[in-house]
C-alpha cells in the first residue's frame, strides 16, 4: 500500500513541474508565428505540373476605389431578396429551359447525385470540371417502344451563389441504343424532358435542410456567368457570359428591385434611365438589434438620382456600365456600389 503511495505522489509531482512552465513540455502554440516562406516546388523539365499548385490560393483584391490616403468604411452592400430562403424555379426563355436554385453550384452537385443515387438511376459518366452527369438508358412503363436518357448541365447561376440545372434528352428504340450516336443539339422529346425537369425540381425543392458541398465540385461549369470588373485600368462595369436577349431581360428584371426605377429604355440601343434612390436608417438611439434588423427604425430617404446604364454588346459577353444623367463617368466607389446593387439583383 505503501508502494503505490509512493508511486503516486511521484506520478502527481512529474505533472505538477510539468505544468508549472519548468520547461519539461515546450510550448509550441506559436511556433507557426516563425514559418518562413519557402520557395516554389520546381518540376524537372518535362514533368508535367498540373499535379502542383497553390494548397490556399488568395484571390486578387477587387479595386474598391479608394483613395491611399483616406478611406470612408461604406454602408453594408442591400442583400438581394431571396438571400434568406432557397427558391427552386423552372426558368424558361427563348426556347430554353432549366431550374434556377439559389445556392452554390459546390452545394447543388452532391444534391443530384444523391437524386439521382436514390431514385437507382445509373450514371455513365460524371464530369464535375464541365458540371456534366450522364445517366444510362431508362425505360418508362408509359413507353413500351423507347428507351431514353438525360445529360445533366449544372453551371453557376446568374445571381450571386445560385446554380442553373438544365437537362437534355435523348431517346432511341429498345434494344437498339448502341445505335443512338451523340447526343442530339435539342432534346428529342420535349415532353420527357419536361416530365424529368419537374421531377428532380421538386425532389430539390423537397431537400432545403441539405447543406452538404462537394469539395471536388468548387469549381464545377466554369467561370462564373456575371461579375463586377473593377482593376484599375478600366472603368467598372458587369461582366455577363450571356447572350444580348437573356443579358436584357436579367437587366430589367434587377432594375426593377433594389432601390431602382426604370424611367425609359431603349432595347435596340442597349441604353436605360433610371433612379435610383437610397434608403438610409437613421442610426442615433437605435439598439444592436434595430439597426441589424431595421425593425421600427426611422429611416431617411435620399432623394432619387437620375443614370444613365448602358449595354455593351461584345463579341460573346455583355458588358453593364453606369453613367449620371448628362453620361458623363461617376466618381469610382459611387460605380462600383450602384453595378453592384444591380449585381446582387440578377436572377
Amino acid at each position: 500500500m505503501k508502494a503505490t503511495l509512493k508511486k503516486l505522489s511521484v506520478i502527481m509531482a512529474l505533472l505538477a513541474m510539468a505544468g508549472c512552465g519548468n520547461n519539461l513540455v515546450r510550448d509550441k502554440s506559436n511556433d507557426y508565428l516563425l514559418s518562413e516562406e519557402v520557395p516554389p516546388m520546381v518540376v524537372p523539365e518535362g514533368k508535367s505540373s498540373g499535379a502542383i499548385g497553390q494548397l490556399y490560393d488568395v484571390p486578387a483584391v477587387p479595386d474598391a476605389g479608394a483613395g491611399s490616403e483616406y478611406f470612408v468604411v461604406p454602408r453594408p452592400q442591400p442583400l438581394s431578396e431571396n438571400v434568406f430562403e432557397e427558391t427552386v424555379k423552372i426558368e424558361t426563355f427563348s426556347g430554353s429551359r432549366w431550374i434556377a436554385i439559389n445556392k452554390p453550384a459546390e452545394e447543388v452537385w452532391p444534391r443530384i447525385r444523391n437524386i439521382l443515387s436514390r431514385s437507382s438511376v445509373p450514371t455513365t459518366r460524371v464530369d464535375a470540371s464541365s458540371g456534366i452527369i450522364e445517366t444510362g438508358w431508362l425505360q418508362f412503363k408509359d413507353d413500351e417502344d423507347k428507351s431514353h436518357r438525360f445529360r445533366f448541365k449544372i453551371v453557376p447561376g446568374i445571381g450571386v451563389n445560385s446554380t442553373e440545372v438544365s437537362l437534355l434528352q435523348m431517346s432511341a428504340p429498345i434494344g437498339k441504343e448502341g445505335d443512338a450516336g451523340s447526343w442530339p443539339e435539342t432534346s428529342m422529346d420535349d415532353s420527357r424532358e419536361l416530365e424529368f425537369v419537374e421531377i428532380v425540381s421538386n425532389s430539390l425543392a423537397s431537400e432545403i435542410n441539405s447543406g452538404s458541398v462537394s469539395l471536388l465540385a468548387q469549381t464545377i461549369g466554369g467561370q462564373e456567368q456575371v461579375e463586377v470588373v473593377s482593376s484599375a485600368d478600366t472603368d467598372p462595369y458587369i461582366k455577363m457570359n450571356l447572350n444580348y436577349d437573356r443579358a436584357w431581360a436579367s437587366l430589367l428584371n434587377s432594375l426593377s428591385r433594389g432601390g431602382y426605377t426604370i424611367i425609359d429604355q431603349n432595347r435596340s440601343a442597349g441604353r436605360l434611365q433610371v433612379e435610383f434612390q437610397e434608403i438610409i436608417a437613421e442610426e442615433k438611439g437605435q439598439t444592436l438589434k434595430e439597426w441589424v434588423l431595421n425593425l421600427g427604425n426611422k429611416v431617411e430617404k435620399v432623394p432619387p438620382v437620375e443614370y444613365w446604364v448602358e449595354l455593351v454588346r461584345n463579341e460573346q459577353t455583355v458588358e453593364v456600365r453606369i453613367a449620371d444623367k448628362s453620361r458623363d463617368k461617376l466618381e469610382r466607389s459611387l460605380a462600383i456600389k450602384l453595378l453592384k446593387v444591380i449585381r446582387g439583383n440578377l436572377s
